[in-house]
């Protein structure tokens, strides 16, 4: 959720992000049962850090939003507990008595199991404990903005894609504001994802689009997304959800746009709006247009100034463990995710997560 190549304009992600290296668990994700060991501390420290923020009671902005989004965000959290706790073992982690049914059992669970935290674990929770505090402030923030600003925090319409129905464990790639001009960061991760087997979706910008089209043909325009999915960002990267020509930008984009799909790729069928912002006129042009609207749930937040290639990556991971599945927003016209990325890759390999395939959405 950026603005392109220059620092963002005021929008609903705001300028302050949560950022972690995540270098301080000590055990290796190599399989289910360690994915989901992890798993269970994140979603610990997100609860305690949640439930620290309601006892502050600091939150402004909507009450109709907040509510919703606490009520939402408790159950994705009491959901995803229950998944991780599918593979406890005698003595494990965050294994002790029921699993939690409901919101308060889950707080109680989370404080008494980091209460007795191992010696090893204390780095750990030293580095995540201010990360989740962080995270829950900027989720805060977006639910108190809703609906006059809109974002990913919250739905518009049942048929937008979050990532949350996906199955436990999967995961889409996503990434924003291309194509970089012919060499840039857009050609190195199509060939990088290529090399992993990764069918990722580049949600294109009109503005970047149209530069790289002048540069090229449109024969290397379609092989240079070969195996991934071409999707729109729309002409321009200001708000959907306030700029009068939205809808007419978005169409004319949209037709040039699909005379360089790659192979495979019949039609377009994928849009994400700059920022997340939208509003209902936006929302049925798309479904006119046999299209759907695709936000996110993991945020690299790749753009920022602050973040690094090491800190996108603890970031992501530490959301993958909390959120379980879902769509993770990259930028390749930054050069962090290349970084980020086989990081990601090596860390969570034989853990059971798998790596969606866009072509199936």
């Amino acid at each position: 959720m950026c603005s392109v190549l220059v620092a963002p304009s005021v929008h609903a992600a705001g300028l302050k992000v949560s950022l972690t290296e995540r270098s301080q668990w000590p055990w290796p994700m190599t399989s289910p049962q360690a994915f989901d060991v992890a798993s269970r501390a994140e979603l610990a420290v997100f609860t305690e850090a949640m439930a620290d923020a309601d006892a502050g009671n600091a939150a402004t902005g909507d009450a109709a939003s907040l509510s919703k989004w606490k009520a939402r965000m408790r159950q994705v959290v009491v959901t995803n507990f229950a998944k991780a706790r599918e593979t406890c073992a005698a003595g494990a982690l965050f294994c002790e008595g029921a699993v939690p049914k409901d919101w308060e059992a889950m707080v109680a669970t989370s404080r008494a199991g980091l209460a007795k935290l191992p010696a090893e674990l204390a780095p750990w929770y030293a580095e995540q404990k201010p990360f989740h505090q962080g995270y829950v402030a900027e989720l805060v923030r977006l639910a108190g903005l809703f609906p006059k600003v809109t974002s990913e925090i919250l739905p518009l319409s049942p048929s937008e894609r979050f990532g949350l129905e996906m199955p436990d464990r999967s995961f889409l790639l996503t990434f924003d504001d291309g194509p970089t001009p012919k060499g840039g960061g857009t050609d190195a991760l199509a060939e990088q994802l290529r090399a992993q087997g990764i069918h990722a979706a580049f949600f294109l910008l009109g503005n970047n689009y149209e530069a790289r089209r002048k540069a090229t043909s449109v024969e290397q325009l379609r092989a240079l997304y070969a195996g991934m999915c071409v999707a729109s960002h729309g002409q321009e990267h200001r708000s959907h959800a306030s700029w009068a020509g939205a809808v007419a930008g978005m169409e004319s984009f949209h037709s040039r746009l699909a005379e360089t799909l790659p192979e495979g790729q019949t039609k377009l069928t994928l849009f994400r709006p700059p920022y997340g912002q939208r509003n209902p006129g936006i929302l049925q042009a798309l479904e006119r247009g046999g299209m759907k609207n695709m936000l996110w749930n993991i945020d690299s937040q790749d753009w920022h100034a602050s973040n690094s290639g090491t800190k996108a990556a603890g970031r992501v991971l530490s959301l993958m463990l909390l959120w379980r599945h879902g769509i993770i927003l990259f930028h390749d016209i930054h050069p962090k995710a290349a970084s980020a990325l086989p990081r990601i890759w090596n860390e969570t390999r034989g853990s059971g997560v798998s790596w969606v395939d866009c072509r199936s959405e």
